[in-house]
């Protein structure tokens, strides 16, 4: 049997929190298909404001944020990672009992989920940096390359050219009842 004291805290609705999500490069015949899954997922409506994304024709972007539990990022990921050609990033901001998140997704490379600390700075675990020096056997350059995978370098550089071919834009801002 448990105490009041252990108990304490199970059964708490997840702590709220937000984020953004940023959909650098979405075929303009998924748009629609694309805010079905977030409102389906936040199970909120939202009008997003697309615009054409210059550095791939016949792709929009858009940016929203988010407010809801603890582990929205992850659910939005999974739901958006089904659009195959999409190339996109969200982030959840730390809770008390959460770390921040930034999840990153192309179609080449697929989901790169990385916590991160108060300075935005990636965090690798210590199991993490263990797995990279028994890949690397003492060869450098093979660190060089766990290292660059664990700091999730492939998904920043494919993603990169996208960030930066944007003018401002309206964010639409959601809030989840989950």
């Amino acid at each position: 049997m448990f105490s009041a004291t252990e108990t304490q805290g199970l059964f708490e609705p997840p702590a709220l929190t937000g984020g953004f999500v940023l959909l650098h490069a979405v075929p303009a015949a998924l748009t629609s298909h694309i805010r079905w899954s977030i409102e389906n997922t936040l199970k909120a409506s939202l009008k997003l404001s697309w615009e054409a994304q210059p550095a791939r024709p016949g792709y929009q972007r858009t940016e929203l944020t988010w407010t809801g539990p603890a582990g929205t990022a992850a659910q939005l990921a999974s739901a958006l990672r089904q659009f195959s050609d999409t190339h996109f990033e969200i982030t959840e901001r730390p809770t008390a009992t959460s770390s921040a998140l930034r999840i990153m997704h192309t179609p080449s490379l697929g989901l790169c989920t990385q916590p991160v600390d108060a300075q935005g700075n990636f965090t690798v675990t210590e199991d993490r940096i263990r797995y990279a020096f028994e890949q690397a056997a003492g060869d450098y350059k093979a660190l060089y390359d766990q290292f660059a995978l664990a700091l999730g370098q492939a998904w920043d550089e494919e993603l990169e050219p996208l960030r930066y071919s944007k003018k401002t834009i309206n964010i639409a801002h959601i809030r989840s009842e989950g």
